[in-house]
């Protein structure tokens, strides 16, 4: 992916992604997880994710960011984190992990309230 971002049917998609999932967020609190999804590392695309129809519960500021942190599930052991970065409602990259296996996002924080909601999320790698 390298940075690089196309708008296409149904949304923004990676450019040459490996594989891509769609989903909601609905009432988010911090530490929530998002789904598993595999890595098999055959191409060197960043691993992304894509929020749109961004809200928050703060009735007086509104959305302002999610962090959300990568981490690597690994059996057995401490999971691997990748990063946090916060996604002020559009696209974010971590870069490439590099490493083949299952991954996952969890948001660490929210900006302005408790729990988030967004209408659109796009995750590709």
């Amino acid at each position: 992916m390298a940075g690089v971002a196309l708008l296409g049917i149904g949304g923004i998609t990676p450019a040459s992604a490996e594989g891509q999932f769609e989903s909601h967020i609905s009432w988010w609190t911090a530490p929530t997880e998002s789904r598993r999804w595999t890595d098999n590392n055959s191409s060197s695309d960043y691993t992304g994710i894509y929020f749109s129809g961004c809200r928050s519960d703060d009735d007086r500021y509104g959305y302002n960011y999610a962090s959300l942190s990568l981490w690597k599930d690994i059996p057995a052991a401490p999971d691997r984190k990748f990063g946090t970065r916060d996604n002020y409602c559009g696209w974010v990259d971590y870069g490439d992990p590099n490493s083949a296996g299952n991954y996952y996002f969890q948001l660490s924080d929210v900006g302005n309230g408790d729990y988030i909601n967004i209408d659109y999320v796009k995750v590709g790698w």
